[in-house]
């Protein structure tokens, strides 16, 4: 539930204009600055959410993995678990990787051509390996309701698919792509807080 409210509130301040999407893509260091620049102050609050995102993602992830420990295969749940930790390295990464950018432009200078080519290889491993979770996940994911196969099937094929085509495909679909990536994050989340959500049981006599 706390990734789902953190991403959701992410989606807000994108429709008010502030993304990390902008700066997760090239663009001539002259623009790229004036967009620091520009979002300095809400770029920074984005920044800090996503990096309670990440924390918040990883814990599920953890948790997941412990719960699911005994009903399914070891060696995908470990795998899981790796790729989820590697992805959030990168993302932890990538944030202050911007963090540092906007430093150099609020100091007059311009962030290099190759920084922003690298911020926009490391997003795309970053997603990348994070579609490889997904799709561990839905291997993984629990198959005794029809909601928890509703969310096994559209994380392990809906969501890498769209993931990777929001890489390649030209504007605007690459947007709307992007825009549907993060929608399967917070339905993803809050779908798995229901599924997992527990239950009282009945206290014995």
């Amino acid at each position: 539930l706390v990734a789902a409210a953190l991403a959701s509130v992410m989606i807000a301040f994108a429709l008010f204009g502030t993304s990390q999407e902008f700066f997760e893509s090239i663009h001539p260091p002259g623009e790229y600055a004036r967009a620091l620049l520009e979002h300095a102050g809400s770029l920074r609050t984005v920044l800090a959410l996503d990096g309670l995102f990440l924390l918040a993602y990883t814990a599920f992830f953890v948790a997941y993995v412990i719960a699911r420990r005994g009903h399914t295969s070891e060696l995908v749940l470990r795998l899981v678990l790796g790729a989820v930790l590697v992805a959030a390295g990168l993302d932890a990464v990538e944030n202050f990787h911007i963090l540092s950018m906007l430093h150099v432009a609020e100091a007059g200078g311009l962030p290099s051509a190759g920084q922003i080519e690298a911020q926009y290889v490391l997003s795309a491993v970053k997603f990348t390996i994070g579609y490889g979770a997904a799709i561990g996940l839905s291997l993984s994911y629990p198959r005794d309701s029809w909601l928890a196969r509703m969310v096994a099937l559209s994380t392990g094929l809906a969501f890498p698919v769209v993931g990777v085509l929001a890489y390649v495909a030209p504007a605007p679909w690459s947007h709307l792509l992007g825009l549907a990536r993060v929608v399967f994050f917070v339905s993803g989340y809050a779908l798995s807080a229901l599924v997992f959500w527990p239950t009282r049981r009945p206290r014995r006599a």
